[in-house]
């Protein structure tokens, strides 16, 4: 058949649509974990559900990962400093499989070190004779290592203001972690200050506006506050306090 801008634009549409039923399909929870690498956090569970009516073949693939100042990931493969099990699995139709995570790392780590667990669905080989187009999904778990012991800090080191695609103002910070604990941005509050005007954002909002908010050791993040700034601010000032101890 002769793909006429049309019937590709039709085609562009239904493969969308198969894309987004197949990513509700299953569901992984939770997205982000939090462990040591020693005591009783040193593992942890996910949850893969299959909420479609085929079974559903999964293996885990562990990546490390690093982020740069605005938050690209950067993933390398790691050694074999987790197990998980089970390490490929087949989910029955409506069933949910749980995936035990363990640290076999160094116990006692130097610093904090990040990860992907990435629960890639496995294709089908087809039957002989036939051909089809699969989509696979691949959900990705960030699971973030810390030393047993420590807390994190950050610190702000410049501030500034940008404009989005619908004109609106919005202050950003650009923070630095000092310490070996990585630290979490959501896990503060920042204080906003200009002239006579302020605004205080507290952990929730942070949360649920920025997301992990992963800043690595010894390493910078930017990021552009959920924040319409009133139309005589010019310059922000920032203030910072973590209150949450690994």
């Amino acid at each position: 058949m002769l793909l006429t801008p049309k019937n590709l634009a039709q085609l562009t549409v239904l493969v969308a649509l198969f894309c987004s039923s197949a990513a509700r399909a299953v569901t992984v929870s939770p997205m982000q974990v939090e462990m040591t690498s020693a005591g009783s956090r040193n593992h942890a569970t996910v949850a893969v559900v299959n909420n479609s009516t085929l079974p559903l073949p999964i293996e885990a693939v562990i990546q490390r990962m690093s982020l740069d100042e605005n938050g690209k990931a950067q993933t390398a493969k790691a050694s074999d400093d987790f197990l998980v099990m089970p390490p490929q699995v087949l989910i029955a139709p409506g069933a949910t499989q749980n995936f035990r995570i363990q640290w076999l790392g160094e116990p006692m780590i130097d610093t904090s070190q990040s990860f992907y667990i990435f629960f890639n669905q496995v294709p089908l080989k087809p039957s002989p004779g036939q051909s089809a187009v699969q989509v696979v999904m691949s959900m990705g778990v960030m699971v973030n290592v810390a030393p047993p012991q420590g807390s994190p800090q950050l610190q702000v080191v410049e501030t500034g203001i940008t404009t989005d695609a619908k004109g609106k103002r919005h202050p950003t910070v650009t923070v630095q972690n000092p310490t070996r604990i990585h630290a979490l941005l959501p896990q503060s509050t920042i204080r906003l200050t200009s002239g006579n005007w302020s605004q205080t954002l507290q952990s929730g909002l942070l949360s649920e506006q920025i997301g992990t908010g992963l800043v690595q050791p010894g390493q910078r993040r930017r990021f552009v506050l959920p924040v319409d700034l009133p139309q005589g601010v010019t310059s922000v000032q920032a203030s910072i306090d973590m209150s949450t101890r690994k």
